[in-house]
């Protein structure tokens, strides 16, 4: 005898992920596509729905100074300042702190968020599941009137 009771069946097995090919045991596949989405293309997509429904965006990214063999990467703005700034006659500005599913926001990430938020404007952390989820879109379409 197995050790089974009489018509019992084994649980069923996860089957592979149509994403990333592992088997999950509580992941869906839409939780499992947001942690595999990088930074790079949440940006594009925020980006795309944003200048789609008339923002202006500006983007802090980084950039190279100095020659190819002793330059080095630099940032134009304070460390910690948000990623994306949203900007639509009529509203106050949107500041976007962009993270990977499961990035951590930094203290100066934290700092500036807050501060910004306490002069009326919007600074929020956007992640891609709030992209799947439809709350960058309601965002965008309420926006922060005046």
């Amino acid at each position: 005898m197995s050790g089974k009771a009489a018509g019992a069946s084994a649980a069923p097995r996860p089957e592979k992920c149509a994403n990333c090919g592992l088997k999950h045991r509580t992941l869906t596949l839409d939780q499992c596509k947001d942690r595999s989405m990088s930074e790079k293309a949440l940006q594009a997509s925020v980006v795309g729905r944003a200048k789609r429904r008339g923002w202006k965006v500006a983007h802090a990214g980084r950039g190279w100074v100095g020659s190819a063999e002793d330059g080095q990467w630099v940032t134009p703005m304070a460390k910690g300042w948000p990623d994306l700034t949203l900007a639509k006659e009529g509203h106050h500005l949107i500041f976007i702190e962009l993270k990977r599913e499961l990035g951590e926001v930094d203290d100066d990430q934290w700092f500036w968020l807050r501060l910004l938020n306490l002069t009326g404007n919007s600074a929020i952390i956007v992640r891609p599941s709030d992209l799947r989820e439809g709350k960058v879109t309601t965002i965008l379409n309420q926006g922060s009137p005046l």
